[in-house]
């Protein structure tokens, strides 16, 4: 098939939409399907690029993103996005979100009857986390942008959730076209590997203590600055050390308020990691335990990663969250931006080898539903069924 996949977040971006986009690339061009991703370029030009994996990246002229510090955006891309269907001329168009680029390949695949597919990666709460000054219009702004992505995602052939709570959220808002849900999945084998934990210490310069480990973007969203709260009511307890591993617009405010707290030799910033390098997998391996304070995720990659990794999983008890972490099985769940709560949590992970032990086997038991390989094929099915509904 000719696929033609648009996305206003890929590679050399590190966000979920980015990583889930190259692995679907990456899958797709490995089956022998002809596969051309439409991006954003990190300039003001618009050039083609072909990657290593073996399809072609249009990169769209781009201006920097107003609210996401490292991203860039594309304004009114119609002209060129048309130049590239009418080349590419593909058999089925997947977005990734309803933005820009999407806008304009719906209409573009609507006007040649090519079907097209979407991916739902966010929530409307994550939207408004970056609209905190217009806090007095959410109630508006909620209403105006739900009915708007609903219109959007009807006009669509299929949509896909990476889960059932998304799902069953976007129907309950009135969403008509056929929707599945199927997990971002995660790589199994990338995530047994073993590299001496002393090794990894003296490499990220960490200390001999139990690590409880936060890996993602430090953004609006995520709510780390109730995990950065947590942190002394820990510490008055049990010796650890938190390691964040990431970049974002909060790096900065969430250093500063690491330090006003007196707590800069109990958490290091490790800054931002490629995807794909093998110092997360290393990272993941020494963790005693993973926290996620985020209350707006709609699954989680990097909480997938950490079950692959056989870690236990402190998480906030919100969005899709409570579908991978069981409370009591594979990790504990806490009261979303509750810090007292979310120490409590930790503390009693850090307190209980044998727990973490059960809580961590449980996680490889459970993260084996969510095999990479299963869910790209399962989106290859809609595609089939979309292309040839015979």
């Amino acid at each position: 098939m000719k696929v033609l996949i648009g996305t206003e977040s890929f590679y050399p971006n590190i966000s979920g939409v980015a990583v889930t986009t190259l692995n679907l690339a990456r899958y797709l061009a490995q089956r022998n399907h002809e596969v051309v991703v439409v991006a954003p370029s990190p300039n003001r030009r618009t050039f083609l690029e072909t990657h290593p994996d073996g399809f072609a990246v249009w990169r769209i002229r781009s201006v920097p993103h107003p609210f996401r510090k490292g991203f860039r955006v594309t304004v009114w891309p119609r002209r060129e996005v048309r130049a590239i269907v009418e080349v590419v001329r593909p058999q089925v168009v997947h977005l990734q979100d309803p933005t820009s680029i999407g806008s304009t390949l719906l209409a573009e695949a609507g006007a040649r009857g090519v079907p097209v597919v979407i991916s739902n990666h966010f929530t409307l709460e994550y939207v408004l986390s970056y609209l905190r000054f217009l806090r007095p219009f959410h109630p508006w702004l909620r209403r105006t942008l739900t009915a708007a992505m609903i219109r959007f995602y009807n006009r669509c052939q299929y949509v896909i959730c990476p889960s059932e709570t998304v799902r069953a959220t976007l129907l309950a808002l009135g969403l008509r076209a056929p929707v599945i849900a199927i997990s971002n999945g995660v790589d199994l084998n990338r995530f047994f590997s073993y590299v001496p934990p002393a090794t990894i210490r003296a490499e990220f310069n960490l200390p001999n203590k139990p690590l409880v480990l936060y890996v993602g973007r430090l953004d609006q969203d995520k709510d780390l600055e109730t995990l950065l709260a947590a942190v002394p009511h820990v510490l008055a307890c049990r010796e650890a050390h938190f390691v964040l591993c990431g970049g974002g617009n909060l790096t900065e405010r969430l250093k500063r308020q690491a330090r006003r707290a007196g707590l800069a030799s109990h958490v290091s910033f490790l800054g931002p990691f490629a995807h794909e390098s093998d110092r997360l997998p290393q990272l993941y391996q020494l963790a005693t335990c993973f926290v996620i304070p985020s209350p707006h995720e709609t699954q989680s990659i990097v909480t997938l990663e950490a079950m692959a990794s056989g870690l236990p999983v402190v998480a906030a008890r919100a969005g899709a969250l409570p579908e991978l972490i069981e409370d009591g099985d594979n990790g504990l769940l806490f009261r979303p931006g509750d810090a007292r709560d979310l120490a409590e949590k930790i503390l009693a992970l850090l307190g209980d080898p044998a727990l973490r032990h059960r809580m961590g086997r449980r996680s490889l038991e459970k993260v084996v539903a969510h095999k990479l390989d299963g869910s790209l094929r399962c989106i290859e099915d809609v595609y089939k069924r979309l292309v040839d509904p015979t």
